[in-house]
């Protein structure tokens, strides 16, 4: 915490010094001004604990700088006392305060009162100074505390290696958006996605290229998916896509997106350079007519292992995988 600082206003030298003397044993530090535009320039720049300001001036008077430091509200808020050697007359005591002085010391100056006066506005000041630091420390926490907030919130629902939303939401999410769909009549398609022979890229590359792979892949999938799609982790090298308003030819429209995409580009990092393939399933829920929220990732999960057995790198849905059997459509 910064030492306070007093301004002690005078246009007589003698008198500034005579201040200082007595002031010096505090531990504040003791600015000047010979006159009332001296100190209402010092005022702007310093932030004072006090002002000690004689009435008696040629040129502006203490009465009309008080009244000047009380119009800006930087400087308005700094106590003034008014040392005088003029009447103690009530009349000119109002005229003190009304000018915005908390007090007067009258001349010649008691050591003794000057010094008790002054220490009150120093324990005022300091005590003010200790108020600020708190509520700054305070707001400080609770930034500190919305941002530790967030990130937890961010881990809570969000996959730690690729960054998009984790099992655990998707549990919140499918919900929302399959009683949406059974209340408003709106479809819902879903799919299932798990890369190709991926223990084979661990196997061969290492792990850090298989995280590699395995981030790049959910950036290829955010780069074409609609805002209104949502992505998730669903565990190890399987995701799942969650497409509102979209009925099985457009879950499997976008699924073959994906799996072109993935067949063509590269994933490359230092020498390696490999192409990762894709299987996915599709469902959808006026197509297939689930009648619980896990039952349409089960269909596309069945959709999904029926692609890899049929040779992978494939969008097989559900509803076509039980024509093609002459099974009727469910679980």
């Amino acid at each position: 915490m910064k030492k306070p600082e007093i301004l002690v206003v005078d246009d007589r030298a003698e008198n500034l010094l005579a201040m200082q003397r007595v002031l010096n044993d505090l531990d504040a530090e003791i600015h000047t001004a010979s006159s009332g535009n001296e100190a209402l320039a010092m005022v702007l720049d310093h932030d004072f604990a006090l002002i000690l300001l004689d009435v008696q001036m040629p040129d502006m008077d203490g009465f009309e700088t008080a009244e000047m430091v009380r119009l800006y509200d930087k400087t308005a808020h700094i106590p003034i006392i008014f040392v005088t050697a003029i009447s103690k007359e009530r009349k000119h005591i109002f005229k003190g305060y009304a000018s915005g002085a908390v007090d007067y010391i009258f001349k010649p100056v008691d050591r003794e009162i000057l010094l008790s006066k002054v220490k009150v506005f120093l324990t005022l000041y300091r005590q003010r100074q200790e108020l600020q630091q708190l509520v700054q420390n305070l707001q400080h926490s609770q930034e500190l505390i919305a941002k530790q907030n967030a990130t937890l919130t961010l881990l809570a629902l969000h996959d730690e290696l690729t960054g998009l939303y984790n099992r655990r939401h998707l549990n919140t999410i499918l919900a929302q958006e399959f009683y949406r769909s059974k209340r408003y009549g709106t479809d819902l398609a879903i799919l299932m996605l798990d890369l190709d022979h991926f223990k084979n890229v661990n196997d061969t590359y290492g792990h850090a290229f298989g995280d590699f792979v395995l981030k790049e892949f959910a950036h290829r999938m955010k780069k074409i998916s609609r805002p209104t799609d949502l992505i998730f982790r669903f565990g190890g090298e399987e995701f799942l896509i969650l497409l509102p308003q979209t009925d099985i030819e457009g879950g499997v429209k976008a699924g073959e997106q994906i799996r072109k995409i993935c067949a063509t580009e590269m994933y490359e990092e230092g020498p390696v350079s490999i192409s990762v393939t894709t299987s996915i399933g599709a469902a959808a829920f006026h197509n297939d007519k689930p009648e619980e929220p896990d039952q349409l990732i089960e269909m596309a999960d069945k959709a999904l292992y029926q692609a890899k057995d049929a040779g992978r790198n494939r969008v097989l849905a559900y509803t076509h995988l039980m024509e093609d059997q002459g099974q009727p459509k469910g679980v």
